[in-house]
């Protein structure tokens, strides 16, 4: 083969790896994220939210919502608009869901069943910044999309964002939040277990309570109550943690011990007590409410 030829073919290959690496670069203070041939670049997004937080400025906060909320003004460009919030996370503006106006969004959670606002909170309080999130997309029939936002703080109390579409979002687990049960109340149990000092028992000369007095949304507190034939009663502190899917539960105990379990029914649980150290131990509650 001729060594001309060689050489040749050797330095366009070099220079296609040299071309894909560049290619590759990510530019540096921007998310790293895959754009679509179609995609609003960075530049175009933070400049729009440039432009409408120079506008509040120039023309004051009371015109600057109304236009922000005129889903034919001059701040809903394509796939761009501008929304407002406050720090307390209320929103003040939105050109396509004016019914979300006044609303505190804190606890809303996206297409995940997850709170999202959190994050663009933090990134206004810093001055600005992008955040990924998922939101509904107008302009498809208001389905689920991918969304790169980017947010700017007007000043103290306000801040401004707009975002753009990235494309389809993933299929999430859960499209809609769990409910969470309320177990507040008393609750009586079955036992079965093995304990170090005793071997495998039934627990046929105790009797267990469980009371959740209080329950903020997935956490909750109370005590339980274990009562021997001779009439001693054993108090201990509880709180718990209902999972995600709103079915399986943990506790934690005063005296150091903990459960884990799940939510049979409406009127159900199971418990998994367990015990480490030298007075070792485990049991299964099955308890009902009453």
């Amino acid at each position: 083969m001729n060594t001309s030829f060689i050489r040749m073919l050797c330095l366009c290959i070099l220079g296609l790896v040299l071309i894909t690496a560049g290619c590759m670069q990510s530019e540096p203070g921007t998310p790293d994220i895959p754009e679509p041939a179609n995609h609003t670049s960075n530049e175009t997004l933070v400049a729009f939210v440039e432009s409408a937080v120079a506008y509040a400025h120039a023309n004051g906060k009371e015109k600057a919502l109304t236009e922000f909320s005129n889903p034919n003004g001059s701040f809903v460009r394509g796939e761009l608009y501008i929304y407002a919030y406050d720090f307390n996370d209320t929103v003040l503006a939105h050109p396509f869901d004016p019914e979300k106006i006044g609303v505190n969004r804190t606890d809303e959670p996206d297409a995940f069943g997850n709170p999202y606002s959190r994050p663009f909170i933090d990134a206004a309080k810093n001055g600005s910044g992008f955040v990924r999130f998922y939101y509904v997309n107008p302009a498809h029939n208001r389905t689920v999309e991918s969304k790169l936002g980017y947010v700017m703080k007007v000043d103290e109390d306000w801040w401004l964002g707009s975002g753009s579409y990235t494309g389809p979002a993933p299929t999430p687990v859960h499209t809609t939040a769990t409910t969470i049960p309320d177990l507040t109340g008393n609750w009586t149990a079955a036992m079965t277990g093995y304990e170090e000092s005793t071997g495998f028992t039934d627990y046929s000369t105790v009797t267990m309570t469980m009371t959740v007095s209080e329950q903020h949304g997935r956490v909750f507190s109370g005590h339980t109550v274990f009562t021997t034939a001779n009439g001693t009663e054993t108090r201990t502190a509880i709180a718990g943690v209902i999972g995600r899917d709103g079915r399986t539960i943990s506790t934690a105990e005063q005296d150091g011990g903990y459960c884990l379990g799940e939510v049979v029914g409406p009127d159900e649980l199971e418990l998994v007590y367990l015990q480490d150290g030298e007075q070792y131990g485990v049991a299964i509650d099955t308890l009902k409410r009453v």
